[in-house]
């Protein structure tokens, strides 16, 4: 009897211990701490590594209806961005008016943002072009950027090269 008495208040105790403790852990303390991601604006720009091809021509007879071609341009900017895209010839002219060139003959072309070459598009205030604004960072703006000789190619045989300069800013 002394046996199961004390075993009887051994375990009245640790259960008193074990309420104490509960009655303890019910109170809690709380606090906060930030989660911070800092965004930074984007616009890549994807040229076409084939570029605008004018054609072919026999020498003095080229044209700006049957020596003419067209890219695109893709841009993947930040929601919201507003690009605007301007194009500098080697030439650094202003209005998109080009040259291909071999040693040093030249012919001039002409960029544009319509097919039928009459939005001039380069990189002066009012030749540039704004597409709609981006609506996500992984869709597409694809811009079609066309050329066209404006001269009559009256030179040596050969192939005339150029490299035009994409620039967006956002």
């Amino acid at each position: 009897m002394k046996f199961q008495k004390s075993l009887l208040t051994a375990t009245l105790l640790a259960a008193a211990s074990l309420t104490a403790i509960s009655a303890n852990a019910a109170s809690t303390a709380t606090n906060t701490f930030p989660v911070k991601l800092v965004v930074t604006s984007v616009c890549n720009v994807k040229a076409n590594t084939t570029g605008i091809d004018l054609g072919t021509t026999q020498a003095g007879l080229a044209t700006a209806t049957t020596n003419k071609g067209g890219t695109n341009i893709v841009l993947n900017c930040s929601t919201g961005a507003l690009p605007i895209i301007s194009l500098i010839p080697s030439n650094a002219s202003t209005v998109g008016l080009g040259e291909v060139k071999l040693d040093s003959e030249v012919v001039p072309y002409q960029l544009t943002s319509d097919s039928a070459g009459s939005i001039v598009w380069g990189n002066a205030v009012g030749n540039r072009v704004s597409p709609a604004a981006a609506v996500k960072y992984a869709t597409d703006i694809t811009v079609p950027v066309y050329a066209a000789v404006t001269g009559p190619a009256d030179v040596k045989p050969g192939t005339y090269l150029d490299t035009v300069t994409v620039s967006v800013a956002y």
